[in-house]
């Protein structure tokens, strides 16, 4: 207690008390003989089922859920593929023999049934070894944890249902091309590798442009209502979306054959004419197997794209001061400030004082249209000398105006209660220069976070601000960073949570305004050569003396100063983001792992079903390693095919994420630009590629040494 006492400068006074109840005490009985007490003191009983109940209904809580409900789908969408691959290899390869079994007498739905029931035996080691992996992955990674997993019998059930479910639709194409084989099929011998070109119908790309266009008409059509602009864009665009690549994955394969065929052959040297015509022979396998592999990486591109683009706006850039001071727990007065700028830290350097508040914006005004969809209804109002810090031939404030005057937005906010806003915030709630935003300030708050009360300092304004009245818009401005430097420094200093802005007048209004008599931030420029740690220690030093000095000698709250620059600020949004999009890619990753299966499964049914070919090839001289460089080329060409795509609609589909934010207010974030992490998307195609050439290693090596005879002896389906 003693400890806490000197870290606060304050009596130890308990708000929290643990109690232990006796076994067989009923909680509920227990709190309601001591409702009275309770009432009286305005507490509140906090129990462990209650705290799982908060949790369980806690926002971030829903956030992991949603993502791992979301997880599920995307694996198993991509197993679909994978399985639909498979019957449709088996359907191809056997198609004289199920012509054969309709010649003796099943019927079309006897066809069916059995490709369906290949599906179905085909999900069933796959569902037992997801239960033991999922398992074990779980217990890995709890480690540490006194608990065992437990696999409930809804867990099996709900598996077991996903795995079957996805058997059975990915069986509903193949199993339909296998009910329609011909019974004279049977008398026709098989084509070998001299297979049928499939073309791409028009109505597919109709189809898929359509359902593709569907987020972008969302977003740019006139005269839509947001409500309906938002229905469209998230029920109706993600799905077409999803099904527009389902449609032009042919128009793809096709494209980037023609394309991959001169480039994989002139890499690997091997002749034009062996690659041009390989995917489109087997279109429905090549489809299958492109999207198998672009589910993964085209959730990685629109992730690793929004991702960083989102992280553009929270970057702070030179047009603010390069440091931010703060001291937390102690002001100082006007009459401070040439001694704190004597001291060794500050000497030669461009600081001045700012005076910080957080008012909240007019009840009457939230409700208007643009300010009620936001959820943030405060803003961070900084009182800067404009004279000192944005005039001059180097100022040190010389913000990218949008809309207005510098002179005379600098101007007038010298002369009338006026602000500077973000472009961010203006777009959001519609406001242009020379509109009012009420203001009130919160006069019920005296405290500001992190602060001791300081007596008619906070709280006691006269008036316009406290009467609620306007102030004018002087200058929309780009103020890149002013979120992280916010939150990350304690200028919210009254809530502490989300703010819908930070805007920009003179010092001289919230002096007036607010009554500010004193100040917790200095903003500027320091000299050459000083450190962050050398900063800190010195102002952390005379801030402590002066609350001494305050204290009559007395220890007192122990005050806290930070120090932010530009760079520790950009460089904290860059490791958090790293942190956070790393996290979201992982799902991606694994997922392009898992589509090696698709890859290998496409090599083996080409090896399979082109013996006979490469027989021949062998036969007539083509050397082994020629083959094996074919084999190469065509994995090499479906992967191109699954990269094209995924670049294009995972780009589209984080363009329309971006886009969507000016429709709903989030952090005050508004159409950042595109922004693409070339070295990330690059280790991810190299992946893929490297994964895919990992895959038909063995298949082309073992079609490499395989006798000519061998070959040449395989029978027809």
């Amino acid at each position: 207690m003693k400890v806490c006492e000197k870290i606060t400068g304050q009596p130890f006074a308990p708000n929290l008390i643990y109690v232990q109840l006796k076994e067989g005490v009923d909680k509920k009985e227990f709190t309601e003989n001591f409702r009275q007490e309770l009432v009286q003191a305005s507490a509140a009983v906090a129990d462990t089922d209650s705290i799982i109940r908060r949790l369980s209904s806690d926002r971030s809580v829903r956030s992991q859920k949603d993502s791992a409900e979301m997880s599920v789908w995307l694996v198993l969408f991509s197993c679909i593929f994978i399985i639909f691959t498979t019957l449709s290899i088996g359907v191809s390869e056997r198609a004289r023999r199920l012509a054969l079994m309709r010649a003796l007498g099943l019927g079309r739905m006897q066809i069916a049934l059995l490709i369906a029931g290949e599906g179905i035996f085909l999900c069933i080691p796959a569902l037992l070894g997801g239960l033991a992996a999922g398992f074990f992955l779980v217990y890995l990674l709890e480690e540490g944890s006194a608990s065992v997993p437990v696999l409930t019998w809804s867990t099996v059930l709900t598996a077991a249902v996903c795995a079957v479910g996805g058997a059975l639709l990915a069986s509903i194409i193949p199993a339909w091309r296998a009910s329609r084989q011909s019974p004279l099929e049977a008398a026709v011998p098989s084509s070998g590798f001299i297979g049928k070109v499939s073309r791409v119908p028009v109505w597919s790309v109709v189809a898929g442009l359509a359902c593709v266009c569907l987020q972008p008409a969302a977003l740019l059509l006139p005269g839509l209502e947001v409500e309906t602009r938002k229905w469209i864009f998230f029920w109706l665009g993600y799905p077409g979306l999803v099904a527009g690549a389902l449609f032009l994955a042919p128009t793809f394969v096709r494209v980037t054959e023609w394309t991959g065929a001169w480039i994989t052959g002139f890499l690997l040297h091997v002749p034009h004419s062996f690659l041009k015509m390989q995917l489109s022979r087997n279109l429905s396998r090549s489809v299958g197997t492109a999207v198998s592999m672009s589910v993964g990486l085209s959730l990685f591109v629109g992730v690793q794209t929004w991702g960083y683009s989102m992280l553009v706006p929270f970057s702070p850039d030179t047009s603010t001061p390069g440091t931010l001071v703060s001291f937390l727990h102690t002001e100082f007065k006007s009459a401070d400030v040439p001694e704190l700028m004597a001291r060794p830290s500050l000497r030669n350097s461009r600081m001045y004082p700012i005076y910080v508040d957080e008012p909240d914006i007019a009840p009457a005004q939230m409700k208007s249209p643009g300010f009620s969809g936001m959820r943030n209804r405060s803003i961070v109002l900084a009182g800067i000398p404009v004279a000192e810090m944005a005039g001059g031939s180097h100022p040190l404030f010389n913000p990218v105006f949008v809309s207005g005057n510098p002179q005379e937005a600098y101007a007038m906010l010298e002369s009338t209660r006026s602000l500077l806003i973000p472009d961010t915030f203006a777009r959001t709630v519609g406001l242009k220069v020379g509109d009012d935003l009420m203001l009130v300030n919160p006069s019920s708050r005296e405290l500001r976070s992190g602060n001791e009360p300081s007596a008619g300092i906070r709280g006691r304004g006269r008036g316009a601000a406290v009467r609620g009245e306007p102030w004018k818009v002087a200058g929309i401005v780009s103020f890149p960073g002013w979120h992280w430097l916010t939150k990350t420094s304690g200028m919210r200093v009254r809530r502490g949570g989300f703010v819908a802005a930070l805007a920009i007048a003179d010092e001289r209004w919230l002096k007036e305004e607010y009554a500010h008599q004193g100040f917790q931030f200095i903003w500027g420029d320091t000299a050459p050569g000083i450190s962050n740690v050398e900063l800190q220690n010195d102002l952390g030093e005379y801030a402590l003396m002066k609350v001494r000095e305050q204290e009559n000698g007395g220890e007192g709250a122990k005050p806290l100063v930070k120090a932010l620059t530009r760079e520790s600020l950009g460089g904290s949004v860059t490791s958090r983001g790293d942190d956070v999009i790393f996290t979201m890619s992982k799902l991606p990753i694994i997922m392009m792992v898992i589509a090696v299966l698709a890859v290998l499964n496409t090599v083996l049914a080409s090896v399979q079903s082109r013996r006979r070919e490469f027989g021949l090839m062998r036969a007539v001289g083509v050397p082994g390693g020629m083959v094996m460089r074919m084999l190469w080329a065509e994995t090499l060409m479906v992967s191109l095919c699954a990269v094209v795509m995924s670049l294009a609609l995972g780009v589209l589909g984080a363009w329309c994420s971006i886009q969507i934010l000016e429709y709903g207010y989030h952090f005050g974030i508004v159409t950042p630009p595109v922004t693409m992490p070339w070295a990330h998307l690059a280790c991810a195609v190299l992946l893929v590629f490297v994964l895919s050439s990992l895959a038909c290693l063995l298949p082309a090596w073992r079609m490499k040494h395989a006798s000519v005879t061998d070959l040449l002896s395989v029978r027809e389906g």
